[in-house]
């Protein structure tokens, strides 16, 4: 059993730990826990760590650390990070306690389609673990192979709802760039375009026709010039 919690402990957990011990302990200081929290609140010098977990308790302390609460009684142990990072499953939490948590770093073949699933370099592959390496020549496999209708379905989904993101975030980079004529919107919406199709590491998104992109960035040019004109 020890050997089974011992990944899931290795992770560092955060914590006011030095902040406490370089400002809040003293002959004159306030021991009590609102005492020691108001102090870390005033240090104008927080590590990410004591930030993450002043965050946490703020943010936790309404529901999951309150008389109750899934946490409370950890709490009272001096076990409150613990039992929101480790042993409360994030779906259980509420929503503002969930979002506070510590990000958990991705590795490996979650880190490398955090985006979308694509293909690999082999400088990526050889990162890989062998269980991501099966996954990922399994893929490799299924997407070699004859599609589905449920996957040709699925691929469809996906490709408009990039058409779409694509096509708004076009148009809010053309009012941002405050564009003086509709020539300089065009060029602001294909500037905007070409940074969309580098990121794609997936090779979903697709370049739009000339038409499309110009009926874009008129839309948008349009939009700015009435939205400057009501100000």
């Amino acid at each position: 059993m020890l050997l089974l919690l011992l990944p899931l402990y290795s992770r560092a957990l955060p914590s006011c730990e030095s902040e406490t011990e370089a400002n809040c302990l003293g002959d004159d200081a306030d021991m009590s826990p609102e005492g020691i929290n108001a102090c870390l609140t005033a240090v104008s010098e927080k590590s990410a760590d004591c930030t993450t977990y002043l965050a946490m308790m703020d943010a936790c302390g309404p529901v999951e650390l309150s008389d109750g609460g899934v946490c409370h009684a950890a709490k009272m142990d001096g076990e409150a990070v613990p039992c929101l990072v480790q042993r409360v499953k994030p779906e259980e939490l509420s929503e503002a306690c969930a979002a506070a948590l510590p990000k958990s770093e991705l590795k490996g073949l979650a880190k490398f389609w955090a985006d979308g699933k694509r293909q690999l370099n082999i400088n990526e592959i050889a990162d890989l673990n062998k269980d991501d390496k099966d996954t990922y020549n399994r893929w490799q496999k299924r997407k070699k192979g004859k599609k589905t209708d449920k996957d040709k379905e699925r691929d469809y989904a996906v490709k408009a709802a990039k058409k779409e993101r694509a096509e708004q975030l076009i148009k809010e980079a053309v009012k941002a760039a405050k564009p003086a004529s509709s020539e300089a919107a065009l060029e602001a919406a294909q500037a905007a375009e070409k940074t969309l199709l580098a990121e794609d590491m997936t090779g979903t998104l697709k370049p739009l026709t000339k038409p499309q992109l110009h009926g874009l960035a008129t839309e948008a040019y349009k939009t700015y010039r009435k939205e400057k004109a009501e100000l």
